[in-house]
């Protein structure tokens, strides 16, 4: 009877040899319902147990196991290292599962489908998947589809970057009240249909990061999702999508809804997009476009709240096939004149006539006298005595209450405005001290914003962050004289077609700050006093500006006291005729840097530099012409501390723009950085007075030049003998404390190279290697009226193999790159790898002013390498041994005989445990 029994039993309740590639394993515990996976231990298939494979679900299993009931699942730590490539359908239906334990074990490493994964799994309440990789992941179908009992769901750590299907990925989880997907990627996903359907405990959703950029279908996204309240998707894009249908339906508590960024450009279907949405009062579907919708059934069905619907006439029926009860049930809606006619419910009312259900938007202003309030509103009707939004130049008709204006208010209603003009909107109200909701004004299809806030004196705030400008065209005088305001961010400001910015900022007095470095300047043309009297203002980034179209920049910084350094490196100036008053009065500036100023068109620089008190410097360039110049009168009027050639101290009768220029006048030429100090020369010879060089500083020379001064010092450690040296003037080799050699040769198998020691001077910019005497441990070089070298010079071997490079600047060298390069270390020559060997170091520093051996072949030897130093010519000492010799050395030729002395030629010299090869000349 036994063993009758034992064959009836299901295969995996009997132990069994490994009949199986895997090496885990789901073990069925009857008496708890649990089912536990693991790693199987030994070949052998316990009892009670079935082997787990890829792309296998839970039920077939289960059914491997005589379809037990599953109430619990365990995956133990074992388990963590089965690596699955899909999930499919995995939990799918296990409709009695209540718990899952030790879910952090089940990597997901790999998995690229998690479709149906807990599909139906309605007993769970919950379930933690914060430790889910889903970085591979490109299927989410019905992931979570059914689970009508979770209560709660993490997935803030889902990677859904590959992610393309979302289908029903949250449908029917009616437990959920919260859901947080506001770090879903959803860049890649074109499927979100169903995507939150019938989760219908929701209360809040953030969808606000949602990329939609590629989706196609939003099928029921929300629908059923009765207990939403609130719902953005005002930044959704919906370009490309074809089928909305039901996309809100039963929304029912929601209370309102944007849909005013939506592109239907290519929609087909909006059968009941909008059904039972019973709780909303007004819709605007203003940018609707319908062109290709064939079906409207149900729209607006039982949207009994609704009173109004704004639409425009871009909402269209010509290809509506099926419009059925569109209208149905909405029994508070009126359009123009039509109020609901129980009748009248297809798609033939569907438009802003007096036959139709649908609003057309009107924006207005009204101003009451017992406040001094300005309210500017969107209605259906605009009210008596209410003036019109005014249109191109003209002046609104509010301005005539400009001295009355305490207040200025944005209803919520008026975000459903589009003007196309602000001109003059504000201009003059200079009692006007508040603005409230100007979020609500919609400022993208304006194009017109000259003088909107001009001389608003008392104005202490203003908030412009949500202006879209993408379709502006001047800016002129846009903010002009609003001396009170303290702060104002125009960094979302999109500037790209805008070509006037006369007098934009003129007089912001109050400003200490303003970031304009977003600003796209390229179509702009006029930049005159754009800046002029912005006292306050300490700094100044315009870094970024394109200025290739600018014809006047008269007045631009005027005034701008405070500013103390101004980079206009990147303006470019050829088309610029204007440039009168550009830097009057900037007194806090101690240096300008105009090097790249083309000034052959500018006809006016009369003032230019005028009461530049602070200005010590102005560098220019031959560009910097006034060829065409017909008025430059005291364009350098108290500067009082400026020198170029010439000094105004010495020469304050001579201020007109004849003495623009770096020979004969107040102008200086760049010619090169040390450090961060900026080098600057004059004269028809270029000459700069001191330059003091320093290891600690990067030299840099753009053109030759010459020195009144020149000098550079450096001081070694203790000890050392050898050392390098590479300096842009000439050194004279007369009572040094040093020795100079040029590289000789190089020798690859003797590992030696030969130096010859140079004799008189040092040429400007040549590398060499010295070597100091009797221990010193300082240099120190002062010299005058020395020509300086903008480029370091190569010495090479003979050969050509090598060559030793000087630098003026700090170098690093790293050893899996510069491996060809040797540094002077003791007495050797190092790459790299050998200075750094036993080392986790990375790389080597070398200061300015050093020198380095390169190896220049096709095919430098690997790894770590040194050469030994050695000296030819006249002089005999040796230097290599001079550290490493002592009276145990012992000297061989290369037949092995013994020698009492080193000889000319090759030598082989043991001390101690090394041995070394020596080359004498």
């Amino acid at each position: 009877m036994m063993l009758l029994m034992l064959l009836l039993l299901p295969a995996g309740m009997v132990a069994q040899k490994a009949a199986s590639s895997s090496k885990y394993i789901a073990t069925y515990e009857s008496s708890t319902q649990t089912l536990t996976f693991k790693k199987n231990v030994g070949e052998t298939l316990p009892k009670n147990s079935a082997w787990v494979e890829d792309r296998q679900q839970v039920a077939t299993i289960n059914k491997n196991l005589g379809n037990g009931t599953i109430v619990h699942i365990v995956f133990d730590k074992s388990f963590s290292t089965y690596t699955p490539t899909s999930l499919y359908k995995f939990f799918a239906n296990l409709t009695k599962l209540k718990t899952i334990t030790g879910l952090e074990y089940l990597n997901t490493e790999k998995v690229t489908n998690m479709s149906y994964m807990f599909y139906n799994c309605s007993s769970l309440t919950s379930l933690d998947v914060t430790h889910f990789n889903t970085a591979k992941v490109t299927n989410m179908n019905r992931l979570f589809a059914y689970c009508s009992s979770l209560t709660s769901l993490d997935v803030t750590h889902f990677n859904t970057a590959k992610v393309t299907n979302m289908n029903r990925l949250f449908a029917y989880c009616s437990s959920l009240t919260s859901l947080d997907v506001t770090h879903f990627n959803t860049a890649k996903v074109t499927n979100m249909n169903s995507l939150f359907a019938y989760c219908s405990s929701l209360t809040s959703l953030d969808v606000t990061h949602f990329n939609t950029a590629k989706v196609t279908n939003m099928n029921r996204l929300f629908a059923y999702c009765s207990s939403l309240t609130s719902l953005d998707v005002t930044h959704f894009n919906t370009a490309k999508v074809t089928n909305m249908n039901r996309l809100f339906a039963y929304c029912s508590s929601l209370t309102s809804l944007d849909v005013t960024h939506f592109n239907t450009a290519k929609v087909t279907n909006m059968n009941s997009l909008f059904a039972y949405c019973s709780s909303l009062t007004s819709l605007d579907v203003t940018y609707f476009n319908t062109a290709n919708v064939t079906g409207m059934n149900n729209m607006f069905y039982s949207c009994s709240a609704l009173t109004t619907i704004y639409a425009s006439d871009n909402f269209v029926t010509d290809k509506v096939e099926y419009s059925y009860n569109m209208f149905y049930d909405c029994t508070s809606l009126k359009g123009t004149t039509l109020e609901y006619v129980a009748s009248k419910t297809d798609h033939n009312y569907a438009n802003c006539g007096t036959d139709g259900y649908f609003t057309p938007g009107c924006g207005y202003a009204e101003f009451d006298y017992a406040t001094g309030t300005l309210t500017f509103r969107y209605k259906g009707v605009k009210p008596e005595g209410a003036y019109d939004l005014n249109v191109g130049i003209t002046d609104p008709g509010w301005r005539t209450h400009k001295n009355e204006i305490k207040k200025v208010v944005f209803d919520a209603s008026f975000a459903n405005a589009r003007p196309t003009s602000c001109y003059y909107w504000f201009y003059e109200c200079k009692n006007l001290v508040n603005i409230e909701g100007i979020e609500n004004l919609n400022t993208e299809k304006v194009t017109n914003m000259a003088l909107m806030f001009a001389s608003c004196s008392d104005l202490t705030s203003l908030d412009v962050t949500k202006f879209n400008t993408a379709n502006v065209t001047t800016l002129m005088s846009m903010f002009s004289n609003c001396s009170s305001l303290k702060s104002l961010d125009v960094t979302n400001f999109d500037t790209r077609n805008v070509t006037n910015m006369f007098y934009m900022f003129n007089n912001c007095s109050g400003l200490t700050s303003l970031d304009v470095t977003k600003f796209n300047t390229a179509k702009v043309r006029n930049m005159y006093s754009m800046f002029m009297k912005c006292s306050g203002l300490k700094s100044l980034d315009v870094t970024n500006f394109d200025t290739g179209n600018v014809i006047s920049m008269a007045y631009m910084f005027y005034g701008c006291s405070a500013l103390t350094s101004l980079d206009l490196t990147n303006f470019n100036t050829a088309k610029v005729m204007d440039m009168c008053f550009m830097f009057k009065k900037c007194s806090g500036l101690t240096s300008l840097n105009l090097t790249k100023f083309n000034t052959a068109e500018v006809t006016d620089m009369s003032q230019m530099f005028n009461e530049c008190s602070a200005l010590t410097t102005i560098y220019a360039s031959d560009e910097f012409v006034t060829t065409n110049v017909e008025t430059g009168s005291n364009m350098f009027f108290n500067c009082i501390k400026l020198k170029g050639f010439i000094d105004y101290k010495n020469n304050s009768d001579k201020t007109d723009h004849t003495y623009a220029n770096y020979k004969t006048g107040y102008f200086t030429k760049l010619v090169g950085k040390n450090g961060d100090e900026k080098i600057g020369a004059t004269g028809e010879t270029l000459a700069t007075d001191n330059l003091v060089l320093d290891d600690d500083k990067d030299f840099v020379a753009y053109e030759p030049f010459a020195a009144k001064a020149a000098s550079y010092s450096r001081t070694m450690k203790e000890g050392t003998t050898w050392a390098t040296l590479c300096l842009p003037f000439e050194v004279s080799l007369a009572n040094q404390n040093f020795r100079a050699f040029k590289l000789l040769s190089a020798d690859d198998a003797a590992e030696t190279v030969e130096l010859e020691e140079i004799e008189g001077s040092i040429e400007a910019g040549t590398p060499v290697i010295i070597k100091m005497k009797d221990g010193a441990t300082k240099l120190n070089f002062t010299v005058a009226n020395m020509e300086i070298a903008n480029e370091v010079k190569t010495a090479e071997t003979a050969n050509g193999n090598y060559n030793l490079q000087g630098i003026y600047t700090q170098k690093e060298f790293s050893k899996d790159t510069d491996n060809n390069c040797y540094i002077v270390k003791g007495s050797k020559l190092m790459n790299p790898a050998k200075l750094l060997d036993k080392t986790t170091t990375e790389s080597v520093g070398s200061k300015p002013f050093r020198a380095y051996m390169a190896d220049n072949s096709s095919a430098p030897a690997a790894g770590a390498r040194m050469f030994s130093i050695s000296v030819g010519g006249s002089t005999t000492a040796i230097e290599q041994l001079e550290t490493t010799a002592d009276s145990k050395a012992e000297y061989y030729d290369l037949q092995g005989r013994r020698l009492q002395n080193l000889q000319k030629g090759v030598n082989i010299v043991k001390r101690g445990g090394k041995t070394m090869k020596v080359i004498i000349k």
